[in-house]
């Protein structure tokens, strides 16, 4: 069977994503890319897996002896229950979605954080003694936040559900001497947070953060985590005032390129990995 210009045999190596939805998914096209340039007898595919078979879906994993798999939403919190293991910083963070298979034992790691702290560094960003704005408290959001608090003097942090904010901050309080403050999405303190942000970054569900462009500055930078669209109403905003807007495909290759290299334990061919996504989903 050919999948990918790459003929799967019985050695062929698999790992997998899962998710749910799962069809906007780019993943499966920047680890196959990788694969095939790095000549790894190996294939990605994507599963999607509703709420209630989450348990199943992951002991047929084990049981199919997949090698490795991604875990998007919404299950990034929920995979915990159901791995062996989970390396020091997934523990922290308390998310997963990265899941190593060895000789069917399961462990959990995080690169959400790692992959936007590269992509941030990338863009010029510099993040030491700065303010972090977070729209949003959930998996992604939780990583970002756990490794961005080594780094920024204060992370403020808007989410809808106000209680799953506040328990973020008791999170990173409790490992960190990070200034955290919080607000729900109607506080008038978000016009604050936005003025007195340098970074913003997007990492909820929320197509448009209640923010306005006059709040920005041209010196900020603004990374909204989804990629689909590429141009977001945030990143629109940011363009319009002066603000360095830095798309959701740049996070989406370096936390897929952290995956990989944890998986293969080579390092990720970052061009090809860019090529593939620029073909499918241009700007």
């Amino acid at each position: 069977m050919a999948y990918n210009e790459c003929v799967i045999t019985g050695d062929s190596q698999v790992y997998a994503l899962i998710g749910c939805p799962i069809d906007y998914s780019l993943s499966p096209t920047i680890q196959n890319a990788a694969f095939k340039v790095t000549r790894i007898n190996a294939v990605y595919v994507p599963f999607c897996v509703r709420k209630p078979y989450l348990k199943q879906a992951i002991d047929g994993l084990r049981a199919l002896g997949v090698n490795g798999f991604n875990v998007t939403a919404p299950h990034k919190i929920d995979v915990i229950r159901f791995v062996d293991d989970l390396e020091p910083g997934a523990e922290e963070i308390g998310s997963v979605n990265t899941v190593v298979s060895k000789d069917g034992v399961l462990r959990g790691y995080n690169t959400d954080g790692i992959g936007a702290l590269k992509t941030l560094e990338e863009a010029g960003a510099s993040l030491d003694g700065q303010s972090l704005l977070l729209f949003g408290a959930g998996g992604a959001a939780q990583a970002i936040a756990h490794v961005f608090a080594t780094r920024v003097n204060t992370i403020r942090i808007v989410n809808r559900t106000l209680s799953r904010a506040k328990r973020l901050e008791r999170r990173l309080l409790k490992k960190t001497n990070v200034h955290v403050e919080i607000a729900g999405l109607s506080s008038k303190t978000i016009r604050t947070f936005v003025k007195e942000a340098s970074i913003i970054v997007n990492a909820s569900s929320m197509s448009h953060p209640p923010l306005r462009h006059d709040w920005l500055r041209p010196d900020q930078f603004v990374l909204d985590i989804v990629y689909k669209p590429v141009e977001t109403k945030l990143l629109k905003l940011a363009r319009r005032a002066g603000a360095r807007a830095i798309d959701g495909r740049i996070m989406l290759i370096h936390q897929g390129a952290c995956s990989f290299e944890i998986w293969t334990g080579r390092k990720a061919p970052l061009d090809a990995m860019r090529k593939a996504i620029a073909m499918k989903l241009p700007a």
